[in-house]
């Protein structure tokens, strides 16, 4: 009498759902793990970004002079009580940095030149305010120095100057606004703007 039970195939039935179940665990573990590593990527970019955008800036020695606030004051009277003033001139661009010669003209109340001064500024783009420009001026002549800095950017430029290693401290803030056309335009740091137009 032959054997009519039919024939199953079981373990191989076991082994397709089981090798179904280890892909599928495979797939979704990989998407999650793919999203994370995507997140992880997004935060580094956003954290670069963060840190080295130009526009953003944290202001050297800003806690150190809140702290000696007295003694910025007490600096800039004994600087204003000198009755000092500065003129600024621009030379034309030079080089591919579009660096301009910066001219100072620094005279005493009695509008005689103010000679043998170390001056020494910083120069920033208002929208760049982390890529601040050291200056070390040279006296080229009686109350006249020069140093470079890179001006390509137009748009609101600001200039602090300060003298060093002289008993004579002084110390000033000056802003300047270049144009496309090559010629830039004193803004007033005190009250009332009074804008002088100067043609390069």
């Amino acid at each position: 009498m032959s054997d009519s039970r039919p024939v199953t195939n079981e373990p191989e039935n076991i082994e397709n759902d089981e090798s179904a179940e280890t892909l599928a665990r495979w797939k979704w573990g990989g998407v999650i793990l793919g999203f994370l590593g995507l997140q992880i990527v997004l935060s580094g970019v956003a954290v670069f970004l963060a840190t080295s955008d130009p526009s953003n800036v944290i202001v050297e020695g800003y806690y150190e002079q809140a702290i000696s606030w007295d003694q910025q004051r007490e600096r800039q009277a004994a600087s204003d009580a000198l009755g000092w003033t500065t003129r600024l001139d621009l030379g034309k661009p030079q080089g591919l940095m579009g660096e301009r010669l910066l001219t100072i003209q620094l005279a005493g109340p009695d509008g005689k030149p103010v000679s043998g001064c170390q001056l020494s500024g910083e120069i920033f783009h208002h929208a760049r305010g982390g890529d601040v420009f050291k200056l070390r001026f040279k006296e080229q002549g009686p109350g006249n120095y020069t140093a470079v800095a890179p001006l390509q950017r137009s748009g609101l430029w600001e200039l602090s100057l300060k003298t060093a290693g002289d008993t004579r401290y002084f110390q000033e803030k000056k802003q300047f606004r270049l144009k496309e056309s090559g010629e830039f335009q004193a803004v007033a740091t005190t009250p009332a703007s009074q804008a002088v137009n100067h043609q390069l």
